[in-house]
């Protein structure tokens, strides 16, 4: 997540946001907008291609109206029925008129025949609602041809008295659909409110093919003119506009194939988001393209020069890349210039650390010969001396000579950041300690239990110089205690590398008669204390010797120079 490529497709996903939202927005409000009008296109070519079947029921709906509005019921039957044989004849699209009272009978009719609808669902059903009904009757009683009955009621007052109903054969319908049927129109049908199919453009029996599956004519009612996409009983996809064209009581239902230019836009199953995310994609493609040309690989480039630099000194390549912006150009350029200094001044390091390192060596080198040298004129004179004091004292000096010898001989050998081991330290400097003294064949019993402890010349000096007079002090004054044994005790630990104890305990015997003490020993003891920042703790009985020294370990901290 913290490539540059990453930070680069989240910062520009970011900036394209606000504009994708507005895309998404824009998409949507078009698709709609392409869907309305593809919507209103096939509800209005719908309308027209039933615009005769509508302008025909609307007549007879009119006529029926009259008719009953002019009260000729009232009339005579011979002159009811010569008005209608009238009407009939100078209507050619009209095939049968009669009046139907409320007891059913009708006895005045176009052509002059009587018949009892007291009976008939249709009848009963205008009768009780009191409002125009249309309906079919595919074998009409006095034609026996298939015929739309257009029933309008007439009143006396605001009571229904009776119906006017008038007949249109389908033979006299006709469907403007020639024009629709080009762009993929496959069916006009009309239907009532109980879902009886009126007219439609080919063979009634077979116009239910046509229809949505599992759906029912009258479940498409009470939404108004609207259009929807289905499948219909021939398992074809289709696009169906529903429109009422009389007065809530004819409706028309346009069918439509869903893969003609007219209707195709209403079945667009294409979200409105995906142009908006295909432009985003593409944007963010051409972009980090782009970056990854210009700067990306330019920078990977440098990062490997710069790594092998730093792995192995690689000196970087002076080809440069091709399309490499100027910024980056001036990078390399720095870098370039930055691993030739690095390089002479490294080379410029190591030829003073050679130098130093010879001085150093030499320094050591002359050190050791020196305290060798003084250890020998020591020598000379410890064999040169008769007094047996004088010889103790020379051989005090000589003790401390090779201390510091063997203080120097680890100093010069030590590879751990210039810390030492002083408990390794402490140790050799007891074992060569009794072996100066030659006490590896005495009854002392000696107990050692020394910890491995780092520490900076600034205290590892002083504490080993301490811990060698220490011991050369329990032995001058070891002697056997009340159990008649001789013992001494070395301990060197250390609590969480910081805060440390050296402890140096022996039994006391009869002092030298030979030997006077001359309290040097201690005063070196404090004063090595001193510089190491410790305190000293004395314990002293009649059997017992015992020095405590604790301390702390600090860091090391260099003096101030002049460069």
């Amino acid at each position: 997540m913290s490539s540059l490529r990453f930070r680069v497709v989240a910062m520009l996903s970011l900036a394209l946001l606000p504009i994708g939202l507005i895309a998404v927005i824009q998409t949507k409000q078009v698709a709609d907008s392409s869907r309305r009008n593809a919507e209103l296109l096939l509800l209005t070519r719908t309308e027209r291609a039933a615009s005769d079947i509508r302008y025909t029921i609307e007549q007879a709906r009119g006529a029926a109206r009259f008719l009953g509005a002019s009260n000729i019921h009232q009339d005579t039957i011979e002159e009811c029925e010569q008005s209608l044989r009238n009407f009939v004849n100078s209507d050619p699209r009209f095939s049968f008129v009669g009046v139907l009272p409320r007891s059913g009978d009708m006895k005045c009719s176009s052509s002059g025949a009587e018949f009892d609808f007291k009976n008939t669902p249709s009848f009963q059903q205008a009768m009780s609602e009191g409002k125009s009904v249309v309906g079919i009757n595919q074998s009409a009683p006095f034609s026996g041809k298939s015929v739309i009955i257009v029933s309008e009621p007439y009143f006396d007052g605001r009571e229904v008295e009776g119906l006017i109903s008038v007949s249109i054969p389908h033979e006299r319908l006709s469907v403007n659909a020639s024009d629709e049927a080009a762009d993929g129109l496959v069916n006009v049908i009309t239907f009532n409110t109980k879902g009886d199919i009126l007219t439609s453009i080919g063979p009634l029996d077979v116009a239910s093919l046509d229809l949505p599956q599992n759906t029912k004519l009258p479940e498409l009612l009470g939404q108004g003119a609207y259009s929807f996409s289905a499948v219909d009983a021939q398992n074809y996809e289709r696009i169906y506009a529903v429109i009422p064209i009389v007065d809530q009581t004819v409706y028309t239902l346009g069918v439509w194939d869903a893969n003609a230019a007219t209707a195709r836009p209403l079945l667009s199953r294409m979200p409105a988001w995906i142009f908006p995310v295909i432009m985003w994609v593409v944007s963010l493609g051409v972009a980090l393209s782009t970056v990854n040309r210009l700067v990306v690989r330019h920078v990977r480039r440098l990062g490997r020069e710069m790594s092998a630099f730093a792995r192995n000194r690689t000196v970087p390549s002076e080809h440069r890349a091709t399309m490499m912006p100027a910024e980056i150009e001036q990078i390399e350029d720095d870098f370039r210039d930055m691993s030739a200094v690095i390089l002479r001044d490294e080379a410029e390091l190591e030829n003073s650390l050679r130098d130093k390192n010879v001085l150093l060596k030499e320094i050591h080198h002359r050190v050791k010969n020196n305290l060798q040298l003084i250890s020998s004129i020591i020598s000379m004179q410890i064999r040169k001396a008769r007094n047996a004091e004088t010889r103790y004292v020379l051989g005090r000096v000589q003790d401390r000579v090779l201390s510091l010898a063997t203080i120097h001989r680890d100093l010069y050998q030590t590879s751990d950041a210039g810390r030492i081991n002083v408990g390794a330290l402490i140790t050799e400097i007891v074992e060569k300690s009794l072996e100066i003294a030659k006490l590896d064949d005495s009854k002392i019993e000696l107990d050692v239990d020394i910890q491995d402890v780092f520490l900076y010349p600034d205290q590892a000096v002083p504490l080993s110089l301490m811990a060698s007079e220490a011991v050369t002090n329990a032995l001058k004054h070891v002697g056997a205690g009340l159990n008649g044994r001789e013992w001494i005790r070395i301990s060197l630990t250390c609590a969480e590398c910081r805060d440390c104890k050296m402890i140096m305990e022996n039994s006391i015997g009869a002092p030298m008669p030979d030997v006077e003490s001359t309290g040097l020993g201690a005063q070196l003891i404090r004063t090595f204390a001193m510089q190491l920042g410790g305190q000293i703790d004395v314990e002293e009985t009649d059997n017992s010797y015992k020095l405590t020294v604790e301390f702390q370990v600090v860091e090391f901290t260099s003096d101030a120079v002049d460069y």
